[in-house]
C-alpha cells in the first residue's frame, strides 16, 4: 500500500487535504485515482488508512481507521563525523530504516570535509529529510527520525542529558567492546557515537571520556565508518529487543 505524510498537528477528520507536494506525488508520479487505498504517517506514530475521494489541486482523502504506534521504549540517538556526501546518505536511510530517534551531524579532527564545505552542509538538509521520508514510507515506520543541524566535536559532547548511557566507538579500545557491556531495555536512552574514515584520534577519545563516555570496541575486524554505525545500530536495537 502506498503511504504518503501529514503534518503531526493536521487535524484528523472524517475527510482531509493532502499537501501540495504529496498531491503532485500522487497525481503526476503515481497518477493514483479516486477509490484507492493508501496510508498517511505522521512521523510521530499515528498511522491512518484512508481512501481517495477526489483529485484536484489538493487531493481530499477520507480516513478509514487510524492507530498509533508506541515509540522504542529507548531511544537511539546517533552522532556520526562527517563522511563523503553517499556515505552520509546511505547513513540517514538506514538508520531511519533501523529505528533510530535522533541523528547528529558533527565534523572531528580527521573528517575529511574540508572547512569550505562545513558552511555547505545546511543545503544537504533537505535532500537528507526527503531520504527520511522516503525511507520512512518504504519500510512503514510511522515514527521519523530527527535530523539535527551540524555540530563540532565539542557541541556533540555536551548536547545529551546526564541520564542517557553515551558510548563512542573507538577502534583503539582495548578493554571493552560491545560484546561485553550490559545493555537494558527500558534505559532513558542511548547516545552512539561514531567516527569518521579516520577513526578518532587518542585526545578526542579522551575528551569524551572527560564527558562521560564509554568508549567501545566493535572487536577484531577493521570495519568502514559506515559499517561500523549499521552493524553496532543493528546489534544495539537487536539487544533492546526491537530486532
Amino acid at each position: 500500500m502506498r503511504r504518503f505524510f501529514i503534518h503531526p498537528n493536521t487535524e484528523i477528520r472524517s475527510e482531509i487535504l493532502l499537501s501540495e507536494q504529496e498531491t503532485y506525488h500522487i497525481c503526476k508520479v503515481l497518477r493514483l485515482q479516486p477509490g484507492t487505498l493508501l496510508q498517511l504517517l505522521d512521523g510521530i506514530g499515528n498511522i491512518h488508512d484512508a481512501e481517495i475521494i477526489s483529485l484536484g489541486s489538493l487531493a481530499r482523502l477520507r480516513i478509514l481507521s487510524s492507530i498509533h504506534i508506541e515509540q522504542d521504549v529507548t531511544p537511539l540517538r546517533v552522532c556520526q563525523s562527517m563522511l563523503k556526501a553517499q556515505k552520509m546518505e546511505l547513513l540517514i536511510q538506514k538508520c531511519t530504516e533501523l529505528g533510530v530517534t535522533e541523528f547528529t551531524p558533527f565534523y572531528s579532527e580527521r573528517c575529511q570535509l574540508k572547512k569550505s564545505g562545513l558552511t555547505k552542509i545546511s543545503q544537504k538538509y533537505p535532500r537528507w529529510q526527503r531520504i527520511i521520508e522516503e525511507s520512512c514510507k518504504q519500510c512503514n515506520n510511522p515514527v521519523m527520525m530527527h535530523l539535527t543541524p551540524l555540530h563540532s566535536f565539542e557541541e556533540m559532547l555536551e548536547q545529551q542529558d546526564t541520564t542517557v548511557q553515551k558510548i563512542l566507538f573507538w577502534e583503539e579500545e582495548l578493554e571493552n567492546s560491545l560484546h561485553s557491556t550490559i545493555l537494558q531495555k527500558g534505559d532513558p536512552g542511548l547516545q552512539l557515537v561514531f567516527g569518521p574514515e579516520g577513526g578518532f584520534p587518542a585526545a578526542e577519545a579522551a575528551r569524551a571520556r572527560e564527558r562521560h563516555f564509554l568508549p567501545l570496541s566493535l572487536g577484531p575486524r577493521v570495519l568502514r565508518a559506515e559499517t561500523a554505525n549499521i552493524a553496532a545500530v543493528s546489534i544495539i536495537q537487536h539487544l533492546l529487543g526491537n530486532m
